[in-house]
């Protein structure tokens, strides 16, 4: 879904219901695929690497965390014991806090722990702001741990803005004030190749919406059957493409990749 509305404003400017996403984020399969990603899965290489990711933040320490742009947080369970709090500018059953437009946070400074911020950068009207406010109620120290898009398509949620590039990311990120920021690229080099073929290849990509009829049918039926092989293979043949660690040195690394992450903290005071 892509938005034709360059300026959105929420509602009262304390969010947006979404009725359409509510229902698509309260399916159990929607969660599942993220937290646990199959070979059978469409999306399983980029979602499986993610998961691989976020899984280093996992943590049974009693800390106090945000999901910051929360969707229907589905890396939740990674955090057993935080006092794990949810903020989105859609309106969802459970959220803590309903962000403005501009994504600020109705809460003190120097509240959190952690800020995960998963797939969401992408979204925003005002990324600044977003990472400032990130940066604003996080604890002297607090880490934020930040993945988005490289190369995808459009996909509103309700809106979808801007991609980055690692160094872009790491540049942003420090403008905000944040400090030992750490990028990676997810997703990286064949293994991006090899979805983006299954992806045209599948139903949903431009190669088989140029087919028709039986023809198409007995191609998708092959794509999907052939997919969780490929997929096995890629995790096999390129397990090192999953995620590779830039350090300090966004420029470095695969020069295609679908998503990207970054680790960064805020200063001690």
């Amino acid at each position: 879904m892509s938005t034709t509305s360059p300026t959105p404003e929420p509602a009262n400017d304390t969010g947006a219901a979404s009725p359409e996403l509510n229902e698509v984020w309260g399916v159990p399969e929607y969660l599942r695929v993220r937290l646990d990603p199959k070979p059978a899965d469409p999306l399983y290489i980029v979602l499986s690497d993610l998961r691989q990711y976020v899984e280093r933040a996992r943590t049974s320490e009693a800390l106090r965390v945000l999901d910051y742009g929360a969707g229907p947080s589905p890396y939740r369970s990674l955090f057993p014991k935080a006092d794990y709090r949810r903020a989105d500018y859609v309106v969802s059953p459970g959220l803590d806090y309903v962000v403005d437009a501009q994504s600020r946070i109705p809460e003190a400074d120097n509240v959190f722990d952690l800020v995960l911020s998963t797939q969401v950068a992408e979204h925003l009207t005002d990324p600044d702001t977003y990472f400032r406010e990130a940066l604003r109620v996080l604890k002297p120290g607090g880490r934020l741990v930040l993945t988005t898009h490289g190369v995808w398509p459009d996909h509103g949620t309700p809106f979808d803005f801007q991609r980055w590039t690692a160094a872009g990311l790491a540049r942003d990120l420090g403008r905000a004030g944040f400090v030992n920021v750490r990028t990676a690229k997810l997703t990286a080099g064949y293994r991006a190749h090899l979805f983006l073929a299954l992806e045209a290849l599948s139903g949903s990509g431009i190669v088989a919406r140029g087919l028709r009829g039986a023809f198409a049918r007995l191609f998708r039926s092959m794509v999907t059957f052939l997919r969780p092989s490929l997929h096995r293979f890629a995790d096999k043949r390129w397990p090192h493409l999953r995620i590779s660690e830039l350090g300090s040195d966004p420029t470095s690394g695969p020069p295609f990749y679908l998503l990207i992450a970054a680790e960064s903290e805020k200063p001690h005071a």
